[in-house]
């Protein structure tokens, strides 16, 4: 048996939202894939004197047999440690003899070091060996290993998670924290006894330690959404925290740069003592990966579900992105509120099993055939925005006087929009002060860095935007068609982690909207070399477009200079998708003077 990786989970996951602490494992049973489940009964028998919890179950495979006893081995040093822990779950991945598996925590440390423990006595096992004295020794070592924690902290903890106080745990930069933003405060580690002692008083219900969090997924349009709400909200007066693909900001101001959409992220935000509303862009990488950074939110919104990420980590068809997505709605408290799109065939099924209130948003009026009579409702008819609050309805905004919808031409914007508006309605902001802020929130540089930003030059304009995936790309092309240009130029990328039929379908897209399409294949291989990834967008092209017009721009070149410099005829169109260009607000202010 190989243990292939180890991740611990800190919050809200795809396996558990009750159960947020677990240790994610992928286990690799290749070499044993030849036993026979009699022999595989055998070795159980023989171990069953030490072991007695490993029972064979008919029912079960080989590597079913072996990724259970695996994580039961993980659960009772545990427990031979004295921890409180039960859990274990699993799913195969498309590789038979590989399976995931997660186990219960308590303390992390230690729930990494079991999983090796269990790794060794597994091989024992299946070599036929007495595992009498490995097992006695690591139960010692990890009795040791218990006795060596801080237990003060421990006892802090324990009391925060009894009393639903949400906290923080220490790392090596960062110390202790109780509560969340403004109502939130560091606990440094001679204080852990005197904070224990006085934890009742500081916060008399689980309600005075947290600020409103607002959580925002979905295939597209999380980060111009998330930039929105927290840009009405500001509007509105609040000191408000955010995270997007591009970085953390704190009341107005970049604290952080990079894609900040994980956990880790989060929980800056939360830890942050000026943030009076935390809205948290959370990606499908971050919850795959490490959870949630928080374990209950007040809002969690699902802009759409669409084909992307599909083949990674294990997520392999639609229905397994959707489940990744719905975690935000299972982590939104019971008296909060889902904001599902009711144009999306996967957030609608979201409904189904949520545990907190539901409201739809929707750029179909006839989508308001799924009101029962008393939902809440934000839609669009005849250019304008309408709020469906049971029999009540109420005029919000035109959809023209939306900038980032460019005159509703945008239906994906529009969508985006309306999520805003909807989760801003149900926080309690009066619908006058969204329609103001939302009718100066422009598609630019500085409010939407990277979503539809335009640049004026001399013989051209340039689009840059950050879609990356065929839905993405198949809004921009709606969105071209109209727009009056002599020639448009596309300069795409293709990204090496997707599957190869979506690498070709944006080369087809590409091939649909553009006269000239330019490739600059030196990032995002993730595996595959730019050769092959510049094979398939040609061949996605020429199923399009046979004769389509290409060019492969070369790796040391400088993609938007490389276009330029091919501009002849006034009134073109350069349009930069995928992030194909770096720092592309910089690369504008030195090309748009001589350009």
């Amino acid at each position: 048996m190989q243990i292939l990786s180890v991740q611990p989970l800190r919050g809200p996951n795809l396996w558990s939202n009750a159960i947020p602490l677990l240790i994610q494992v992928k286990l690799d049973f290749t070499q044993q894939q030849n036993l026979s489940d009699g022999e595989v009964q055998i070795l159980f028998d023989l171990a069953k004197a030490n072991c007695p919890f490993l029972q064979y179950n008919a029912a079960l495979n080989v590597t079913q047999q072996l990724t259970w006893a695996t994580a039961q081995l993980a659960i009772y040093l545990q427990k031979q440690a004295t921890f409180n822990v039960h859990y274990i779950a699993y799913k195969p991945t498309i590789i038979p003899t590989v399976y995931n598996v997660v186990y219960q925590y308590q303390t992390e440390s230690i729930g990494v070091e079991v999983i090796e423990y269990a790794g060794v006595l597994i091989n024992l096992i299946l070599e036929g060996k007495d595992i009498k004295q490995a097992l006695n020794q690591f139960i010692e070592q990890l009795i040791s290993s218990k006795n060596a924690l801080d237990i003060d902290l421990q006892n802090l903890i324990a009391a925060c998670e009894t009393k639903q106080i949400p906290f923080c745990l220490p790392d090596d930069e960062l110390p202790m924290h109780i509560g969340y933003g403004v109502k939130g405060f560091d606990v440094s580690i001679s204080d852990y006894k005197s904070t224990l002692s006085k934890l009742p008083t500081i916060f008399n219900t689980k309600e005075q330690a947290t600020v409103p969090i607002i959580a925002i997924t979905g295939s597209n349009g999380k980060t111009t959404t998330t930039r929105l709400i927290a840009h009405i909200l500001h509007m509105a007066k609040y000191k408000v925290g955010f995270t997007t693909s591009d970085g953390i900001y704190v009341d107005g101001l970049m604290i952080d740069k990079g894609d900040t959409t994980g956990p880790a992220s989060a929980q800056m935000v939360l830890r942050n003592k000026n943030v009076e509303v935390a809205v948290l862009e959370s990606a499908r990488g971050g919850i795959v990966r490490a959870g949630l950074g928080f374990k209950q939110c007040d809002f969690g919104i699902v802009t759409n579900v669409q084909n992307d990420h599909l083949g990674i980590a294990d997520i392999e068809t639609m229905e397994a992105l959707a489940q990744v997505k719905q975690v935000i709605v299972n982590a939104t408290k019971k008296e909060g509120f889902a904001i599902l799109n009711a144009d999306n065939p996967y957030t609608l099924q979201m409904a189904e099993t949520a545990k907190c209130n539901v409201a739809w948003f929707s750029a179909n009026e006839k989508m308001l055939g799924h009101n029962n009579g008393n939902q809440k409702i934000l839609f669009v008819t005849d250019g304008k925005v309408y709020f469906q609050n049971g029999s009540e309805k109420t005029f919000i905004i035109d959809v023209n006087d939306i900038p980032i919808t460019f005159n509703g031409r945008l239906a994906f914007m529009t969508q985006n929009a309306l999520a805003a508006i909807l989760t801003c309605l149900l926080f309690g902001i009066d619908a006058h002060v969204i329609a103001k802020a939302v009718s100066c929130f422009y598609p630019s540089e500085a409010q939407t860095p990277g979503r539809m930003n335009i640049y004026k030059f001399k013989k051209c304009q340039l689009l840059v935007d950050f879609a990356h995936n065929p839905e993405g790309f198949a809004g921009i092309a709606a969105f071209l068609k109209n727009v009056d240009s002599n020639v448009k130029i596309g300069i795409i990328v293709g990204t090496g982690d997707r599957k190869i039929e979506d690498i070709k379908q944006l080369g087809k897209l590409s091939a649909g909207m553009f006269d000239v399409v330019l490739i600059h294949q030196v990032k995002f291989l993730r595996g595959h070399t730019a050769d092959e990834i510049v094979a398939w967008l040609v061949e996605g092209m020429q199923q399009e477009n046979a004769s389509i017009k290409w060019q492969r721009i070369p790796d040391e070149a400088e993609p938007l200079l490389f276009a330029l410099n091919l501009v002849e005829q006034e009134n073109t169109m350069i349009v930069a998708l995928s992030d194909v260009l770096n720092e592309p607000a910089d690369l504008v202010k030195k090309y748009q003077e001589v350009y």
